[in-house]
């Protein structure tokens, strides 16, 4: 099989970096998931860790969970975006192999029916040519009939078998008897 050839959007530079072709993916699961896990920080801060606790000290712990939850929100975007290459990849192969194997079969079949047709065209024309050959010959040997001539020509077809059968030794004169005379 060969090698796929990746365009350039495809190309990464770094193991962060998600090709072109899925950034906006990318980006969407991340903020989705950022606001998401702001939102869930903000309302644990809120509601979990501020009894008996200055505004102060909750929005303090809303800042320092700010960078886990961008990170690790980073992450997860990139390990789903990831997985959707990967599933798209897959799918894509398969639907070439399908695409591949329904195209040779659909020349196998074309191919076929070529050359059915091209048979039938062959035994018509065959058949066209016969008749030709007869009609030529019963012309020709009813105009020497006709000019009173005499007319040895063979019948058509008549030479051919008689060489097939002449070398196959059907008319030969020594094997009639069975015998090995020169």
């Amino acid at each position: 099989m060969e090698q796929r050839r990746h365009a350039p959007d495809d190309e990464r530079e770094s193991m962060w970096s998600v090709s072109k072709r899925f950034a906006k993916v990318y980006f969407a699961l991340f903020s989705a998931l950022g606001t998401i896990g702001i939102a869930w920080t903000v309302w644990y801060e809120t509601v979990h860790n501020s009894a008996g606790k200055s505004w102060y000290d909750v929005v303090d712990g809303i800042i320092q969970k700010f960078p886990a939850v961008i990170l690790g929100s980073a992450f997860i975007s990139f390990v789903i975006t990831e997985a959707i290459v990967v599933l798209y990849s897959i799918y894509r192969d398969r639907m070439e192999k399908k695409s591949e194997k329904i195209f040779a079969e659909g020349i196998a079949e074309g191919e076929a029916k070529g050359e059915a047709r091209g048979i039938v065209k062959g035994r018509a024309q065959g058949k066209a040519e016969g008749i030709a050959l007869i009609e030529n010959y019963y012309r020709r040997k009813a105009d020497a009939e006709a000019r009173g001539e005499p007319f040895d020509e063979p019948y058509p077809g008549a030479d051919d078998n008689d060489d097939a059968d002449n070398k196959n030794g059907a008319n030969s004169v020594d094997n009639k008897n069975g015998s090995d005379v020169d």
